[in-house]
């Protein structure tokens, strides 16, 4: 690209130059005739009017130029004085005949001019020069304006070479930025080189990389979330299904019953995980407390139970959480995981009624925890000794409804979710969350 700038450039420089300079040339050329004629003409005049009346041959004719030659012409067309052809020529049969007129004569350049005697015509004068003086500088001028020439063409080639790394550079840029791209490098971006055809390609390229940033982060995040979520439910639905195997005579139709339950849970879950990935909104209902800590007891009762860790289930209060149940599952199961993978002792899981939200609080009786909050919910967290990865998806599922989460008590650990209430006719309309509420309430079992 480059070479073809400089090389469309070079020819339109001398088209240009060709365009305007062949015809200037040729105006010069003629120009430098003319002028030679006159001055030819003007000579002739000045020695015309020196010998008037005095044709005498002895008389010197006027002159400098070792190039310019004059004669000097009787009435009878005879040369009388200085050099020249000996008899008239055409010019100077002109001239005798009264008229001035410049032309060749001999291979010279010439002009001829009567000399009046009264009012007669009693010779003429011829002034001739080579033509090699006029050649001479006809071929300086056109020397020069070569010299010219190849200057402006010397100086379009190192403009056209500029303007063309100008052009390819940021070409080149966008080049390297799009093999990045292509790469896997999502943060790359290109800059802004004013020029507004490259700055938009720039643009497109930036968006592109944005897009496909967010595409590729939500795929991870899937990826990430659902291998986290899935693992609980598959354990659990195991463990069902080995129980009902290893117990003789065992109810083989409910053991399935309960596999479909638990598959329709791992498809909640899927679902959920996708929506939150693409970022779909939530539609917020009223939740049944009751109903949602059946759920987790159908989960999480067994799972708990073979590690020896009794399951606490408790309600303060007449709390109206909204929400999404399916999404409210997966923040609690994430929360008990958690608990189960990193805490010790029994598993508690108390909801709370509060003024105008409801409260979850998720704990168990493992060591305190050190690990500073904001880091806690960060997916670096996965590769922590504590609490971690799948905290980072609870938080995000808990503010894709409306509410938050946070670490409310580090000693025992303790975290708590809180979620708009609805009012009290349940019409569905939640109030905003303030704070976050730490104050511990009794447990009851439901």
């Amino acid at each position: 690209m480059r070479r073809r700038i400089v090389r469309l450039t070079v020819i339109v420089a001398v088209v240009t130059i060709a365009v305007f300079g062949v015809p200037l040339a040729i105006g010069v050329a003629q120009y430098l005739f003319s002028d030679q004629y006159a001055q030819l003409e003007r000579t002739a005049g000045e020695v015309a009017i020196a010998v008037s009346g005095d044709l005498n041959p002895t008389a010197p004719p006027p002159g400098s130029d070792p190039d310019l030659q004059v004669a000097v012409y009787d009435a009878g067309g005879d040369r009388v004085n200085g050099a020249g052809p000996e008899r008239s020529s055409a010019l100077v049969a002109g001239a005798l005949n009264g008229l001035t007129g410049t032309g060749n004569t001999d291979g010279r350049l010439g002009a001829a001019v009567p000399v009046s005697d009264g009012d007669a015509i009693a010779g003429a004068v011829l002034v001739t020069v080579g033509r090699s003086v006029v050649f001479l500088r006809i071929g300086l001028i056109w020397l020069l304006m070569l010299l010219l020439a190849a200057a402006a063409l010397l100086l379009a080639w190192m403009l056209a070479k500029r303007q063309a790394s100008r052009l390819v550079r940021p070409l080149q840029a966008l080049s390297v930025t799009a093999e990045r791209l292509g790469g896997g490098d999502f943060s790359v971006r290109t800059e802004s080189v004013g020029i507004a055809e490259i700055d938009s390609v720039n643009e497109s390229v930036n968006r592109t990389a944005v897009r496909l940033g967010d595409l590729v982060e939500r795929e991870r995040s899937f990826s990430a979330d659902a291998s986290h979520q899935l693992r609980t439910p598959l354990t659990g639905l195991r463990l069902h299904l080995e129980a009902a195997l290893d117990q003789p005579g065992a109810d083989l139709r409910a053991a399935v019953g309960d596999a479909l339950v638990a598959t329709d849970q791992l498809q909640a879950t899927i679902t959920e995980i996708l929506r939150l990935a693409r970022a779909a909104p939530s539609v917020p209902d009223l939740l049944d407390v009751d109903a949602l800590l059946a759920g987790i007891r159908l989960r999480w009762h067994s799972v708990l139970a073979a590690k020896g860790k009794p399951l606490r289930l408790a309600i303060t209060g007449t709390p109206h959480p909204m929400g999404e149940t399916s999404a409210l599952n997966q923040i609690l199961d994430v929360l008990i995981d958690n608990a189960d993978q990193h805490g010790a002792g029994a598993v508690g899981v108390t909801v709370r009624a509060l003024d105008d939200a409801a409260a979850i609080d998720v704990s168990d009786e493992g060591p305190a925890l050190t690990v500073d909050p904001a880091e806690l919910f960060g997916r670096a967290t996965a590769e922590l000794s504590g609490h971690g990865f799948g905290l980072a998806l609870a938080r995000r599922l808990t503010e894709s409804q409306g509410g938050r989460l946070h670490l409310s008590n580090s000693d025992p650990p303790t975290f708590t979710v809180l979620l708009p209430a609805a009012h009290p006719d349940h019409s569905g309309s939640a109030q905003a969350l303030d704070s976050p509420v730490r104050t511990p309430v009794p447990e009851r079992q439901p």
